[in-house]
Order: structure tokens, then sequence, then C-alpha cells
């Protein structure tokens, strides 16, 4: 196993509690499959058969939702060690509900469902770890996407910034953060258009709410900001 890989493995919540060399020992039994992809390739595509847990080694990517239309909305943004699949590995459906594009070369390691939630009489102790691990991952992932959920909720498209604004105020603890997103995939993640975003922002850095500079993000007038969301 290539040391850089397990590096980045031992930092997935899907392996807390387990050891280097008991990981090394947990790959040898169930053997994940690695996967190279360009920029911009689809790693996973939705409607197609479902292939595993997937863990990001290397690179970036986004899971994706389409409508019937073509539209995007952005899920999640995955670096190294984040993984996607995970809601779906007791499931019966054999179907991604997703789609996961590269947004630049990435390497991927696909674990098989069926390796991941059966019994292994070699690592029985770690193989449980890995299954508890997994039960906690897919209770979080929940109430993750329940507030996504709530995000689609929201009409105004202001309220809908200052509340996204706020939440990684409250993560950073400070007024001063860099957002993972960039403006396309933080307007599909609103699901709102990319130029209507553009110019709300623009207003609110003209009223003095925030200041905006590429990712980089200044909470000038924090009270304001929380005002809009009340």
């Amino acid at each position: 196993m290539n040391r850089k890989f397990l590096e980045v493995l031992m930092q997935s919540p899907l392996f807390y509690g387990i050891t280097a060399d008991a990981l090394e020992a947990v790959i040898h039994c169930l053997q994940p499959k690695v996967y190279t992809y360009s920029k911009g390739s689809y790693v996973t595509v939705e409607g197609e058969r479902f292939t595993g847990l997937g863990i990001l080694l290397t690179g970036k990517a986004s899971v994706i939702k389409e409508n019937a239309a073509g539209n995007r909305i952005v899920m999640s943004l995955l670096t190294p060690g984040d993984m996607f699949g995970e809601m779906f590995v007791f499931s019966t459906s054999k179907i991604w509900p997703l789609s996961v594009i590269s947004q630049d070369e990435c390497q991927v390691m696909f674990w098989p469902s069926i390796k991941i939630i059966g019994t292994c009489s070699k690592v029985c102790a770690n193989h449980k770890q890995i299954i508890s691990n997994m039960l906690t991952i897919v209770s979080e992932k929940a109430i993750t996407l329940n507030r996504k959920v709530e995000y689609l909720a929201i009409k105004g498209m202001r309220e809908k910034i200052s509340t996204y604004l706020l939440e990684q105020y409250k993560l950073t603890a400070s007024q001063t953060f860099t957002i993972m997103l960039n403006r396309n995939d933080l307007a599909d993640f609103l699901n709102v258009s990319r130029t209507a975003l553009s110019r709300e922002m623009g207003r609110m850095r003209d009223e003095g709410l925030i200041e905006y500079y590429r990712s980089s993000i200044k909470i000038k007038n924090l009270d304001a900001l929380t005002k809009v969301v009340e």
C-alpha cells in the first residue's frame, strides 16, 4: 500500500480507532480498487451501477444532483480523505443516486459494499470497528442532508447567503474565513443562479455587510447579517 494513500485513509472517520498496521491488514483482506480520473471526468454517474464506497485519495471532486433539465445542485465538495456513497452501503439499491465529478485530476479508492458489511474472520475486531464507524457516519450524514433541505426551503437570496456565511462563521469562530466552494459551486449549493448570487453579494458588500475577494470572506457587520435570517 502506498504510504501516502495510507496516511490519507487514516484521516478518514471510517477508520477511526484502527491503527496503520491494522488498516493495511484490512486493505489486504478487502482488496479495494484505486482508479485515476482526469479533470472534469465523471467518477460516478447517477443511474449507473453502484460500485461501492468511494474515498478520495488525491485531488478534489464534487458530489452533484442533476434534474431532467440538466441543472446541477452541488451536494458537497470532496477533498482527500472524504468519502462518498456511504449512505447507500447498507441499501438494497444497486444504482448510484448521485454523480461525482472530478474538479482536477484525482485518485479514488472504491470499497465493495458487500465486503464492508460482511463478516471477516481475519480482521474481525477491526471489521466490527469499521461497521460501527460507518453507522456513525451515516447518522451524521443524515443530519447534514436535513440541513441541505432547510437551505432549499429558504426562499430569499439574501437569507440563503446570510445563513451560509453565518454557519461558516460559527465553524471557523472567525469573521474572516475562506469557503471551499467557488462561486459556481456555491450557487449550485444554494440552488440559485450564479448571476443572481454575484449580484446580491455585491449589494451586501456595498451596504457594508461583507467584504470578499475570490473565496475569502469577511463579515463586517455581524449583527446586521444575523438580523437577515431572524
